[in-house]
């Protein structure tokens, strides 16, 4: 079935594409404390005992099976794709791990990397990794954005990496410059920066002896296989241990949900990802590229992102690469929704292999669902599940997704097979607490974070508030309850979840809003800083700057009327919006105002932007005051 549908048809009246999950079991436990332990009654799939087995077993077993691919990185303008398969990428590995054992690796020799994603980032992380030394993963914008390195030196600092990685020396020489290198080998890709100890990829790799068998051999599931960084949102950035087994065993928990050889027939032997997340980050380095290579599929690597400048070459490699599935952050989705509403070629090659859709990193609105989903019934005549995984650094990062059909946002999902989930009473609300193999035991360097991260039977807290979707039917999943910490009290007492609110206000304005930091504390009403998106906003006022749109009287009129349908919803104190300024920027991300993955840091935002605050809840109001 295939072709437009009317607009008199709902779309959750049509099917779903086939997806080929196994049936869904829940096992619920009410103790007498008053926590509920939730696990999948589906069994955890044998894990490798590290990371590296899977790329061994593709190479050994389709050596020409692809891996990754990229533009050129000299020319990414240029059609085309350079291409790795297994087969290659063992060869390069191996003789990459015998370059870095040559010059001291192993368990005490952490390797830095500052890098965007590539097929050389790839191969030094895994060459690294199969040496024995721990890869430290680092956000390139701590060397290449910042002014004074404090991050980077800190986290220099905190994981003593014997080696440092950079894919472009010459771009990252101011960087370099701002670190104590003190004669450590820099190894680079292309352009050899000015420091005192370099050597470029090619040059590293050696012919491999018996020390790389060796140094496989020693490979298990407790050696530590990276040290991935939080956002540091909350203070300086932890470096949190991920064990092999961490990995290793969150992939297999994802694919425990699914039926493999169903799987097989419907992806026509491997699965296709096209995707930009960070591979500094969790989501884009376990969940993304370990997980395809588990899998042994094929990963396009995405140098677009969903930011104006970047989102051009977003799109232009979703228009060529047909994905089998497509996971992304919201941001993401955001601004897909408006693409592929305008580009019916770009709505075509998309949807033409896709068989199932997932968010991470945030919440995402009800109004980015229907909007995709409205194009997919367009153009495949089918609904194509759309849904959420749930996870932190600390857990590898997938602990939870929503492994059934569905068409309702804001679900966390339930537990993966192998995870145990603890519903723990916090106040009035259940946080959500878990623990299994793939999570980490803790932080590098840092027992007093460590201790407070666990409770007193070893399950790490996650910070997050969770609910049953439906209280009379857990298997409908839970759902995001608001973030503990972000939870603040108005001036009468009365409890506000910021994360709610923000959920819903974005949902009800119904595309012109890409964002928005919910304030109020110790004030009598709540406000909103508002970030606009910018795409669709072009519909309303055509092509001016951002800051003239924020001033825009069609724009600011489609703003409140979506905040005033809000309020009409939610007229307690509690959730009720007074008042909302648009932003005549973005947030950013150098500023600490919005992570990689695209989550906003509404403490971060608040403390910057603090004369903005001010002006929410300053009467009389100025005339950039939307006020309901």
């Amino acid at each position: 079935m295939s072709g437009p549908v009317e607009e008199s048809v709902r779309t959750d009246a049509l099917p779903f594409r086939e997806i080929p999950y196994l049936p869904q079991k829940l096992n619920v436990t009410h103790r007498d404390d008053g926590s509920i332990i939730l696990e999948n009654g589906q069994p955890l799939r044998p894990y490798p005992p590290h990371m590296l087995a899977p790329l061994v077993y593709w190479a050994a077993n389709d050596p020409d099976r692809l891996w990754l691919a990229q533009r050129d990185p000299v020319e990414p303008e240029k059609d085309g794709w350079q291409r790795l398969t297994y087969g290659e990428a063992l060869k390069r590995i191996r003789r990459l791990a015998q370059g870095l054992l040559n010059n001291g690796a192993g368990p005490g020799a952490p390797l830095m990397i500052l890098s965007r994603n590539s097929i050389e980032h790839a191969l030094i992380m895994y060459a690294a990794m199969w040496a024995g030394s721990p890869v430290v993963p680092v956000t390139p914008a701590y060397a290449l954005l910042s002014q004074d390195f404090a991050r980077l030196n800190y986290v220099d600092g905190l994981t003593s990496p014997k080696f440092i990685y950079v894919d472009d020396g010459q771009e990252y020489q101011r960087g370099l410059d701002g670190m104590k290198l003190d004669g450590r080998l820099v190894i680079h890709a292309r352009n050899a920066p000015n420091v005192e100890n370099q050597v470029s990829l090619d040059d590293l790799e050696t012919s491999p002896t018996y020390q790389v068998d060796l140094a496989y051999d020693r490979l298990g599931p407790q050696t530590t296989a990276k040290f991935m960084l939080t956002s540091g949102s909350t203070g300086e950035p932890k470096a949190v241990i991920n064990s092999h087994e961490n990995i290793a065993s969150m992939v297999k928990m994802i694919r425990s949900i699914w039926n493999t050889e169903k799987l097989e027939q419907l992806t026509s032997g491997q699965q296709v990802m096209v995707n930009f997340l960070p591979w500094s980050h969790t989501y884009g380095a376990n969940s993304i590229l370990h997980s395809m290579a588990d899998w042994g599929g094929a990963l396009y690597i995405d140098w677009g992102a969903p930011t104006p400048a970047r989102l051009p070459e977003m799109i232009r490699n979703l228009k060529e690469v047909s994905p089998t599935q497509h996971t992304t952050v919201p941001a993401a989705w955001t601004a897909i929704a408006t693409e592929i509403e305008n580009d019916p070629v770009l709505a075509e090659t998309f949807f033409k292999k896709l068989f199932v859709m997932a968010y991470g990193g945030a919440a995402m609105g009800q109004d980015i669902y229907e909007r995709i989903q409205k194009v997919a019934v367009k153009t495949t005549g089918e609904r194509i599940s759309l849904s959420a995984g749930y996870g932190a650094t600390e857990t590898s990062p997938t602990t939870a997704n929503v492994h059934w059909p569905s068409s309702v946002m804001g679900l966390i999902g339930l537990p993966l097979p192998g995870c145990e989930m603890k519903m723990a009473p916090v106040g009035e609300k259940y946080e959500c607490r878990v623990r299994g193999p793939h999570i980490t035991k803790g932080y590098y360097r840092n027992p007093e974070k460590t201790a407070e991260a666990f409770d007193e039977e070893g399950f790490y807290k996650l910070g997050d508030a969770v609910k049953f979707a439906d209280p009379d039917d857990p298997n409908q999943g839970l759902a995001f309850d608001g973030r503990i910490a972000e939870e603040f009290k108005l001036a009468n007492g009365t409890w506000v979840s910021a994360g709610a609110v923000r959920i819903g206000a974005i949902s009800e304005v119904d595309g012109a809003l890409a964002d928005a930091v919910v304030c109020g504390l110790n004030k009598d009403k709540i406000g909103i800083l508002g970030f606009l998106n910018e795409n669709f906003c072009k519909r309303i006022a055509g092509s001016i700057p951002l800051e003239e749109m924020a001033r825009h009287p069609d724009i600011r009129q489609a703003v409140e009327n979506g905040l005033r349908f809000y309020n009409q919803k939610n007229p307690n104190a509690s959730s009720r919006i007074a008042a909302c300024i648009l932003q005549p920027d973005q947030p950013s991300q150098d500023k600490g105002e919005i992570t990689e993955k695209g989550y906003i840091n509404q403490s971060k935002v608040q403390s910057l932007r603090a004369a903005e605050v001010k002006r929410l809840f300053r009467a009389p109001h100025d005339e950039d005051v939307i006020v309901l």
